[in-house]
């Protein structure tokens, strides 16, 4: 069992660089793992404070993902958000 932590933002810029980069890796991890054996397409983007990209597409071009995202209808865009 992991330990309990309180989810806020961390003050510190140094530290929050850091913790930004580990738990990247641990996503990005995750965001592949559940593309490969839930046989879904998935687009993870995120900026970071420093303003680097990070993004993995499960397709080859994230231009098809995004149009596909474009071409549904709004209501249904706006659903996934939650």
């Amino acid at each position: 069992m992991g330990r309990r932590i309180k989810i806020k933002k961390i003050v510190e810029t140094t530290r929050r660089q850091v913790t930004f980069s580990k738990r990247r890796t641990c996503l990005l991890k995750k965001v592949k793992e559940i593309a490969i054996c839930c046989d879904v397409d998935v687009l993870f983007v995120a900026f970071s404070s420093a303003n680097r990209l990070s993004k993995f597409c499960s397709q080859r071009r994230i231009e098809d993902m995004l149009q596909r995202y474009i071409e549904l209808p709004i209501e249904r865009r706006l659903t996934y958000m939650n």
